[in-house]
């Protein structure tokens, strides 16, 4: 995976990204920080953004929506949704940075990118070469860090068939589960590298099958504590 070394830019907050397959833990540990570290601001995500930042995405995409339909690929809704999300959520991040010292993504871009490649790999297309060089580019220079989170595929199973949280996994065999997480590992790290590429993305591995969830989020605590003093 690729690695290279974080320096903070323009007194910002070092903006972290918790990523992993389903059932890895993110937002039970990204609550766990939320609980052990108040100066964390973590929780900020791709879901629950202001209505007024998602309208602005949308009426930005739609240049990049007609391009698409006048070369007969027309992007469907769960793909415009997603690109509208990982928009506004930039716009949404360059205002918090300004007033927090470390900010906590939980399915931020890596998370956005990885799933809209697999979402358009699925019916034979790509997102438009375009638009996700321009999301990539203006990621690269707001991310410091992502923590990859990951588990067993017999625990990422165990989890995703117990958890309050309804997957769309859930009924799936073991096989098949083992297959949704390899997919979304190797399109997360396609996404991380091209981040590192233009930018300085340091990358954290962080086990969570071979410890308790809260022993995992106070590891993670320490790993942004070195993150947020520059280490």
């Amino acid at each position: 995976m690729h690695r290279r070394s974080s320096r903070r830019r323009g007194g910002r907050a070092v903006v972290v990204e918790l990523v992993g397959p389903a059932g890895a833990g993110k937002t039970t540990l990204a609550k766990g920080v939320r609980r052990a570290d108040r100066t964390v601001h973590a929780g900020l995500s791709l879901w629950g953004l202001p209505r007024g930042r998602l309208l602005a995405s949308a009426i930005a995409l739609i240049p990049t929506m007609v391009k698409a339909a006048v070369r007969n690929q027309r992007l469907r809704w769960p793909e415009i949704t997603h690109m509208m999300r990982l928009d506004a959520l930039w716009q949404v991040l360059r205002r918090e940075a300004a007033r927090h010292r470390l900010i906590l993504l939980d399915e931020g871009p890596v998370f956005a990118l990885g799933w809209l490649d697999l979402c358009f790999a699925r019916h034979g297309a790509r997102a438009p070469a375009a638009w996700r060089r321009r999301a990539v580019a203006a990621w690269a220079t707001v991310l410091d860090a992502v923590v990859f989170l990951d588990a067993s595929d017999a625990t990422l199973a165990d989890r995703i068939r117990t958890r309050d949280k309804r997957h769309r996994m859930r009924n799936g065999t073991d096989a098949a589960i083992g297959r949704f997480a390899a997919g979304f590992r190797k399109a997360f790290d396609r996404v991380i590298t091209e981040l590192g590429r233009m930018g300085h993305v340091v990358v954290e591995q962080l086990r969570t099958d071979g410890d308790s969830l809260d022993r995992s989020a106070a590891r993670l605590l320490a790993t942004l504590e070195r993150r947020r003093n520059g280490h």
